[in-house]
């Protein structure tokens, strides 16, 4: 069996073919990134080809000193993704298999067909009607105006009606496939996995402050306003909101000054290789998402001994134990959030008991070498369907 991937970034992708490699069947992965932001992935640099004409302009706007608008964004990343599915489709090795991440699978996919591979749709998020239905939502819910369709709307669409199998992290993402008609046998679910040698825990809370912690794009989708809802009406004593990445100008501009708050940290970008430090200081890190197909930083969350509350619609909400190492609360409940904070602040034995819980129950999980292997048992068994050998 030789699998080949396509993916615009990184994602969980490199992981993936890592483990493809040392299992000796990735062919070869493509990236929309230079080598240079891959070399790190531990994938042998003649397994790689890279595209980066076009990724690194969207990369680039990051380091500007004004914001570009959002619809420039997407034309980028709309650009970027066609141009690399359009490269892979013309480059494409022998493989009995290709994997194409979530937008640049429409052209190479239905190349490697032709061809008689099969063709696998990875997707990291629910399926994209179904996202844009319930995200539009929750515009609606706070008075704004709805969401400009994606530009890779309709291309993945397409991926997912002609993939051969579509791979998701989540139960949840699962759902809203078969909400929108696909039948079950076409899905298949694989969580993600750990780097438990980069996510472990460091250090411990400090006790003369409850820290809550929130790590990725804060934005509508990810529950910002019932966030904050929830951390402001917390009767906790010293408590403190520490956000980390990039914070949404739309989510900005409606919470206005209670982003600097005295009891609110706004740190930005926090390198990777320091996450782990935050995670393990932190007393509890909340995830309150409308839609999020995983959430890595969840596992990796538990990993650093940090106990989770995530929404339903949080795909890693398959990882939680309730009230073993976490909650999982219905989406837009921040009176629900609120009194799980509240209950975590003022049992500190049950918020250790938990943070003990969270480090053994993602060693069950596993890392990413038992979603490498849980991935090539789901690649046979989709060959031999097809009366194919591995």
């Amino acid at each position: 069996m030789k699998i080949t991937l396509s993916t615009i970034g990184r994602f969980h992708m490199f992981p993936l073919a890592r483990e493809l490699e040392r299992h000796g069947v990735l062919e070869r992965i493509y990236s929309g990134f230079p080598w240079s932001k891959l070399e790190r992935e531990g994938v042998s640099r003649e397994r790689v080809k890279t595209f980066p004409y076009v990724r690194p302009l969207l990369m680039g706007t990051r380091a500007l000193p004004f914001q570009v608008p959002h619809a420039a964004l997407d034309r980028l990343h709309q650009l970027s993704v066609a141009t690399l599915d359009r490269y892979v489709a013309k480059d494409l090795p022998d493989s009995d298999i290709f994997v194409g991440h979530e937008g640049v699978g429409l052209i190479s996919g239905a190349a490697a067909q032709k061809r008689g591979m099969l063709y696998v749709c990875d997707r990291g998020c629910a399926h994209m009607a179904w996202r844009e239905e319930i995200l539009n939502e929750e515009n609606a819910r706070f008075g704004l105006p709805p969401r400009p369709r994606p530009q890779t709307y309709g291309r993945e669409i397409e991926e997912y009606d002609r993939a051969d199998l579509i791979v998701v992290a989540s139960e949840m993402a699962k759902r809203s496939f078969l909400a929108k008609g696909f039948e079950e046998e076409k899905i298949k679910v694989v969580p993600y996995g750990v780097n438990f040698e980069r996510f472990h825990r460091v250090d411990v809370p400090k006790d003369d402050c409850f820290e809550v912690l929130f790590v990725g794009g804060l934005s509508f989708r990810k529950g910002a306003a019932d966030l904050f809802d929830a951390f402001e009406a917390a009767e906790i004593a010293n408590k403190r909101l520490t956000i980390i990445g990039r914070i949404d100008p739309q989510v900005e501009t409606f919470l206005k000054d209670r982003l600097t708050a005295p009891s609110v940290r706004c740190l930005g970008h926090v390198a990777h290789d320091q996450l782990k430090e935050h995670m393990s200081r932190a007393d509890v890190m909340a995830m309150p998402s409308i839609e999020d197909g995983f959430g890595m930083v969840v596992g990796e969350a538990l990993a650093c001994g940090c106990p989770v509350i995530v929404s339903s619609n949080a795909g890693a909400a398959d990882i939680v134990r309730e009230g073993e190492n976490g909650f999982v609360i219905p989406i837009r409940s921040p009176e629900i959030l609120r009194e799980k904070l509240e209950y975590l602040a003022r049992t500190p034995d049950v918020q250790r008991a938990m943070s003990e819980a969270a480090e053994n129950s993602i060693r069950t999980l596993g890392g990413w070498d038992e979603y490498g292997k849980k991935m090539i048992e789901i690649y046979g068994e989709a060959l031999r369907a097809r009366g194919r050998a591995t």
